[in-house]
């Protein structure tokens, strides 16, 4: 991301000129060969999709498919501008990524009203205009059938836009002997906020620091995994009470004190890094464990330390991209997630950081574009992999 771009996004009134700068920068791809442009009319705005096609739909057996900013998030979107820009200058040969047997489809930029229209309310661009959230439709949206899509968004229409990706999807879909791998771009505020309280609180509250979301075991059982701390008692997170929204983790105080050591060493380490974890359903469990491992091996002096690079989405039961190939009947579908940290949730605070922080815009193209690496990588590490 270049640095006008990235005060366009912070200026709420320069958002409708960048929108459209980027919407005419994503057209100007379809001057590729077998490279073809769509422009779908949603009642919230223009949706942009990017196909590149094979001549002999006969010959297909992989379609690949990239979600960009179903929400206020913006790896995917400026990783597929980035992946496009390299097959025009030539430094990714377009015949390595036309394969004769794969087509690849990309939606860069999925919710153009939160995308315009950020708020507080609409935390800074996630929302929908009536309010509601894209990500919790998929499941319906391809798999109505499944009694896990019963309760997804009820009360509430499916929205255009999932069924424009429905409808660009059909034929492939219908084809059951195309294998359909699908990769939904996220970043989450979780990541610093989390290891912010890890940091703050758990020495103090030792054995009865209440953990009340999965990412908060999550990021300390990495501690526990990359330094090889010993532990005894299984589980080693434990409910009190079967009704409790939160658990404790079943350490010795001695145990926790080394933890504790730990975290601190590893937050020092990893601070100015990269936040990320790929997430899948159970039908995509073995193909995103190998492209996460692939695309951590190729950036990991830029990613923070993991043991996991890949993650279970079992954490959540909603109709989001991941969970909808577990819902389908077909057989050949993956769905997989990215998640990287957030970098724009309150667009007041981060406006009055770059004002006070003389150092803000280059810290924070340092990070945004460390994203876009990321996401770039793992379009282009996907595209190889079958």
């Amino acid at each position: 991301m270049e640095l006008q771009t990235l005060k366009s996004l912070l200026n709420i009134s320069q958002r409708k000129q960048l929108f459209i700068n980027l919407l005419k920068k994503i057209e100007s791809f379809s001057k590729l060969d077998n490279v073809e442009y769509k422009l779908f009319q949603t009642p919230e705005g223009s949706l942009p999709c990017i196909i590149c096609r094979n001549d002999n739909f006969e010959k297909v057996k992989f379609l690949k498919v990239f979600i960009g900013a179903q929400h206020n998030e913006y790896n995917g979107l400026f990783g597929t501008l980035k992946f496009f820009e390299h097959l025009i200058d030539e430094s990714i040969p377009i015949e390595t990524i036309l394969q004769a047997n794969q087509d690849i489809i990309f939606f860069p930029l999925m919710n153009p009203y939160g995308f315009l229209n950020p708020s507080r309310n609409n935390k800074s661009g996630y929302y929908l205009k009536n309010g509601t959230n894209l990500n919790r439709y998929w499941r319906r949206t391809f798999a109505p059938e499944s009694p896990l899509s019963k309760d997804d968004s009820l009360g509430y229409p499916l929205p255009a836009h999932a069924k424009f990706v429905k409808s660009v999807l059909k034929k492939y879909w219908n084809n059951q002997a195309i294998k359909i791998l699908l990769l939904d771009f996220h970043e989450t505020s979780l990541f610093e906020r989390y290891q912010k309280d890890l940091i703050n609180n758990l020495d103090e509250k030792s054995i009865t620091y209440k953990f009340d979301h999965w990412l908060k075991e999550g990021i300390l059982f990495n501690i526990i995994k990359l330094y090889e701390i010993p532990y005894y008692r299984k589980p080693l997170f434990y409910k009190c009470t079967p009704s409790a929204d939160h658990s404790h983790i079943n350490l010795s105080m001695k145990q926790l004190e080394t933890v504790n050591e730990k975290l601190e060493d590893f937050y020092a380490k990893n601070k100015d890094k990269l936040s990320f974890f790929f997430c899948y359903s159970e039908k995509s469990k073995p193909y995103c464990k190998r492209l996460a491992k692939k695309v951590y091996k190729k950036l990991n002096d830029l990613l923070w330390d993991t043991y996991f690079p890949a993650v279970s989405h079992k954490f959540h039961d909603h109709g989001c991209f991941v969970k909808m190939s577990d819902a389908s009947c077909r057989e050949h579908i993956y769905t997989m997630e990215l998640e990287s940290e957030k970098h724009f949730f309150n667009l007041d605070k981060e406006l009055e950081m770059s004002k006070r922080n003389p150092h803000y815009f280059e810290k924070k193209l340092l990070k945004i574009n460390t994203a876009e690496k990321l996401a770039l990588e793992s379009i282009k590490e996907m595209i190889k992999l079958t």
